[in-house]
């Protein structure tokens, strides 16, 4: 039977979220160890913009123990389970690339992990190995755990049908470097994207958000965990990778702000802290959308293929009642060959929780033929 009640699956996620956010925030505070846990990743052809692209410790772990936990909780689900990371990190000292192991006992994790610190054994490490093998010691708040009482018990969901792409950190290089947590006044958007350094948990804010987009359950929690600012009446428009010539035109009721952090900009939309988020690059995978779109959708917002719905309205902006739904990202495109990261890169996407605001904007992208790369 791959039939579960959607509220006990949700449940379900949101503990592996926070065993997530647990691990990263353990690993993130190991101080000198975890700096010998850092990888540089080649830059593909999407990404030459940033100026590094990295993964951690923290990355790789997280992947693979919901991979696990998931897996064993729900077997259905053990091959529909993907990831941004190959399940492997390379030892700074010898440049050996360590497959990362969590299906083991605690003294095999701990093995693993004395391998990876160069066969140091410690206090800080030993506790990793504790909260990456347990599956008991992760209690959500009593306010999560009440939210997800307002899903009816009749609604269930097919496992067979399921996907789950997994971002373990969003914003790596915030994550690594530590940043200071600027807050912008005006919207309580996190500028430098470091408390959501996961998309459903933030690892440094402990906050968890989450949201469902069925067709007969959009469900979410977003105001029991964040207040809007009500009395900030200017609109916003949120950016990352994009060329700034797309801003020229723009009426000046429209703030630009550029933030840090997909899955941040993502869930500031949700939160509708901001009104439009526009990448104008392919610079965005599968993983960084997904968890973030579910919570955009239960608003009743929207992430669109960017180059298809300015063509769209650029043809029908005269007509009334446009169906701008038909252009949204999906991610069921999974690849039948070895899994390459690079198939997986979302087309430029605009993103918003009010189609009015989309409308509103997109002639000033058609006027100044926005170049989309």
């Amino acid at each position: 039977m791959s039939s579960v009640l959607l509220r006990e699956f949700l449940y379900e996620l949101c503990v592996s979220s926070e065993k997530a956010a647990c691990i990263a925030r353990h690993i993130r505070f190991m101080h000198s160890d975890f700096n010998s846990m850092i990888q540089e990743k080649k830059l593909d052809a999407n990404h030459q913009h940033l100026t590094a692209d990295y993964k951690t410790l923290a990355d790789v772990i997280i992947q693979e123990v919901i991979k696990r936990d998931l897996g064993r909780i729900y077997p259905v689900l053990t091959h529909h389970i993907y990831g941004e990371e190959d399940g492997s990190l390379k030892l700074n000292s010898t440049d050996e690339k360590i497959v990362i192991d969590v299906s083991g006992s605690q003294q095999d994790i701990l093995n693993l992990l004395k391998k990876l610190f160069d066969n140091k054994s410690t206090e800080s490490i030993e506790k990793l190995a504790e909260i990456v093998s347990s599956s008991t010691n992760i209690v959500l708040t009593e306010q999560c755990k009440q939210s997800f009482e307002q899903i009816p018990h009749n609604i269930s969901i097919d496992l067979s049908t399921i996907g789950i792409w997994i971002d373990p950190v969003d914003g790596t290089q915030q994550y690594i470097n530590g940043t200071d947590g600027i807050i912008d006044s005006g919207t309580g958007i996190m500028q430098d994207g470091l408390p959501t350094a996961l998309v459903l948990i933030g690892c440094f804010d402990r906050l968890v958000y989450w949201g469902t987009a069925l067709l007969n359950a959009k469900f979410n929690n977003l105001e029991n965990v964040h207040k809007r600012n009500e009395n900030n009446n200017q609109r916003v428009l949120l950016y990352g990778s994009i060329n700034l010539n797309a801003f020229k035109n723009i009426p000046g009721d429209w703030r630009k702000i550029e933030v840090a952090a997909c899955g941040n900009k993502l869930l500031s939309i949700g939160l509708k802290q901001a009104n439009i988020y526009l990448v104008t690059k392919s610079a965005a995978f599968n993983w960084d959308l997904c968890a973030a779109h579910a919570i955009i959708q239960s608003v009743n917002g929207q992430i669109l293929d960017l180059s298809r719905v300015i063509d769209y309205y650029n043809e029908n902006k005269t007509k009334q009642n446009l169906d701008f739904s038909q252009f949204k990202i999906i991610y069921n495109n999974i690849k039948p060959d070895k899994f390459q990261p690079q198939d997986y890169a979302c087309k430029p996407f605009i993103a918003y929780y009010n189609e009015q605001d989309l409308v509103d904007i997109l002639e000033s992208f058609v006027v100044n033929k926005i170049l989309i790369e």
